[in-house]
């Protein structure tokens, strides 16, 4: 199993989806979903995401595949990230 390779980022699973609190490291393929990720924790993440890394997730990206676990939502992250730095 590969582990997640940003502290902050597990850090903000784990403050929305309290059923990851005692996942100790977060499996990378979990389904985020049966981690307790509804419509109001997805709002939450994707806020404290923006604000933490300082980037805007786009429209097109907001889809369950983004949040379907957290190597998608990193992917999505990391895409973002890159093109904030350009």
């Amino acid at each position: 199993m590969t582990t997640i390779p940003d502290h902050d980022f597990e850090q903000l699973l784990r403050s929305v989806l309290p059923r990851l609190a005692g996942q100790d490291p977060i499996d990378p393929a979990r389904d985020l979903k049966e981690a307790g990720l509804d419509s109001m924790a997805t709002i939450e993440l994707l806020v404290r995401l923006e604000d933490t890394y300082g980037v805007e997730f786009p429209e097109e990206t907001l889809t369950a595949a983004t949040f379907a676990t957290p190597t998608a939502l990193w992917g999505v992250l990391r895409a973002q990230r890159a093109a904030v730095a350009r």
